[in-house]
């Protein structure tokens, strides 16, 4: 079981110089299989191949190099429900990542950053939106079935509670 995994804001704020794409998981139910790629790149998703991380300081990849990805399971925690790949996912944005509006069935989604970051949400069900805006950052956490898209100011840490794959439904709020 893994203990420990270190990330370096520097490797963090390299990823985003070298790297087209402006968010980046780290740790995530699994890999992203060649299924998966192959579909989000002929849907026209900015996407790296990925790889097992196994080393405990993270790395960021160069553009023509696999994302270094860490498995939720490998911080296993056998209480989880069923469902559940691992206790946690982990990634980061920045103010250029593309968001879009979606759900998740299952797990929820946290999103914490000193910088300013808007939502826009609602209740799945519910036709009425409702709006936030962090001027001066701070966190937001969606339950599942809660509708959002999120606008982001600049460096913003994502953790989903459990990891579950496959869980984001697009729709927008």
């Amino acid at each position: 079981m893994r203990r420990v995994v270190v990330i370096p804001i520097e490797q963090i704020k390299r990823h985003f110089d070298e790297n087209s794409r402006q968010d980046v998981k780290i740790v995530a139910p699994s890999v992203l299989t060649n299924e998966l790629f192959n579909n989000l790149k002929a849907n026209g998703k900015d996407v790296k191949h990925e790889q097992r991380f196994d080393d405990i300081i993270w790395k960021h990849s160069k553009a023509n190099e696999p994302n270094n990805v860490c498995e939720s399971s490998d911080f296993i925690d056998y209480c989880l429900p069923q469902y559940a790949e691992g206790p946690f996912a982990l990634g980061f944005a920045n103010k250029k990542a593309t968001q879009d509006g979606h759900y998740h069935r299952r797990h929820l989604e946290m999103y914490f950053s000193e910088n300013p970051m808007s939502a826009k949400y609602r209740y799945l069900g519910d036709s009425n939106c409702e709006s936030i805006k962090l001027e001066n950052g701070g966190a937001i956490i969606f339950g599942p079935e809660v509708i959002h898209k999120m606008k982001l100011g600049g460096l913003t840490i994502v953790i989903e509670v459990p990891s579950v794959t496959n869980d984001k439904v697009k729709e927008e709020p």
